[in-house]
């Protein structure tokens, strides 16, 4: 007897869409339909990955069907339940059960339908289930107690990236770095934590000292992580929140100026570039997301402007890397500040392109025709040869998929159509008189920084 079978038996009239959700594994259905297990990326979150699509999922509660949820690797807005990893990907790995004249949802219960019919004895024989899953064991709370944290030392990896004490010291970031020391047991062969090494004085310990940045999650005045650096090291700390929580500058009387970047030495690096320019103002607030954005790093940042004293023509500079990460950030964060206006929901295209699937409603129609009419004024642009883009050609250009009425946005991962998104998204919304996209000339601000030093 099959899943299905067994399903029917319980519920002969319609199966609820909560009992297939905790029924059928993302990890299983993935595996049945080409991903593979990269054990090699970790084990607490089991990542797998579809090579003929470039898909990476990172799967968070293994064990638990009903609690799973995934999220594409590097793409916050590519997340969600089982029923969210088939809608995104009905136009590549479940393409065969997309069928135009059916309803999206009819389409993603054919997916589920007829992987309930497959021979459980088949599953069980798929050698990559033979894989050991860890256990949904609840993550501890990042204790700052466990870590030895000093003040910055004079002699410091700061020094080898430009950074001044000058910057390190000023209103903005006075007591915001400092230094962690990580004491590895030889004997033992791992590092340990701090109280342990407190109770046994007695062992040889190496000892090595990273600068650190702490990150907080705007709910609490609490440290909440730490992001650790030297010329070795670039990780954060065993049990930092990195979902939710960002690192940010101290705040100042009176905020003109919000900058969201991806590093920390990066906000170091921009605010001793407008000094020496001859800004000294004390107006700004910055903000890392340490490498990543995801939702609820948006929500933080977003709360805590909400928080500080501002004035009246206060803006939120996007300052992400200038490479294709770096705009990819810029467009999942306005896609969330402009999710009342004009709600766009991520869909999945295939390898080396962005899909978001525009609102159908009536409301939404003029927004929406006015974002085609821009994206049709883009590829114009990029056929004729136009300096709306340096690297023109079919690669560069943007798709408008209609499916009955359903428009889905195809972005290809390159700089310029993203960028054009973004900034229509920005003009259109009119978020542009609130929020700005800077880049750096270079990758990042560090760059900029010793560029213009040496």
């Amino acid at each position: 007897m099959t899943k299905l079978d067994e399903l029917r038996k319980r519920f002969p009239n319609l199966i609820p869409v909560q009992e297939l959700r905790a029924t059928v594994s993302i990890i299983e259905l993935a595996l049945h339909y080409g991903y593979e297990l990269q054990p090699n990326k970790g084990h607490s979150r089991p990542v797998l990955e579809h090579t003929a699509y470039q898909d990476r999922i990172v799967i968070k509660n293994p064990r638990n069907p009903a609690q799973q949820v995934y999220q594409r690797a590097g793409d916050f807005a590519d997340s969600g339940t089982i029923i969210d990893f088939i809608r995104n990907r009905l136009v590549t790995v479940f393409s065969q059960f997309n069928q135009p004249a059916d309803n999206e949802f009819k389409n993603i219960t054919s997916v589920l339908y007829s992987y309930l019919q497959v021979d459980a004895e088949l599953i069980v024989r798929n050698p990559q289930m033979a894989v050991r899953l860890p256990d949904d064991k609840p993550k501890e709370a990042f204790d700052v107690a466990l870590f030895d944290i000093r003040p910055l030392e004079n002699e410091n990896y700061l020094i080898k990236r430009q950074i001044s004490p000058e910057t390190i010291n000023s209103p903005e970031f006075a007591g915001k770095v400092v230094s962690q020391v990580t004491y590895y047991d030889p004997k033992g062969g791992h590092a340990e934590q701090f109280p342990t090494v407190k109770a046994h004085p007695q062992r040889q310990y190496i000892q090595f000292t990273n600068v650190a940045f702490p990150y907080y999650n705007g709910l609490s005045a609490d440290v909440t992580g730490l992001e650790l650096r030297n010329e070795q090291v670039k990780l954060h700390a065993p049990g930092s929140d990195r979902l939710n929580s960002v690192f940010l500058s101290n705040p100042v009387p009176i905020a003109e100026q919000f900058f969201v970047l991806e590093s920390a030495i990066d906000a170091l690096s921009h605010k001793q570039l407008r000094t020496r320019r001859g800004d000294d103002t004390i107006n700004s607030v910055y903000f890392s997301t340490g490498g990543q954005l995801t939702p609820q790093q948006v929500d933080t940042i977003t709360r805590y402007i909400d928080s500080f004293k501002k004035s009246p023509a206060w803006r939120i500079n996007l300052a992400f890397d200038n490479d294709t990460k770096g705009h990819l950030f810029d467009l999942q964060f306005i896609q969330q500040l402009i999710a009342i206006q004009l709600p766009i929901r991520p869909t999945a295209v295939g390898p080396g392109r962005i899909g978001y699937r525009l609102p159908a409603q009536e409301r939404y129609w003029p927004l929406r025709e006015a974002l085609l009419d821009r994206i049709a004024t883009y590829n114009n642009g990029v056929r004729m040869g136009s300096p709306i883009t340096t690297d023109s050609g079919e690669s560069q250009l943007l798709m408008v998929v209609d499916t009955n009425g359903q428009f889905d946005l195809v972005i290809p991962e390159a700089i310029a159509p993203l960028s054009a998104v973004c900034t229509s998204l920005l003009e259109l919304t009119r978020l542009n008189q609130r929020v700005q996209i800077i880049k750096s000339l270079n990758k990042d601000f560090n760059e900029d920084l010793r560029q213009e030093i040496n």
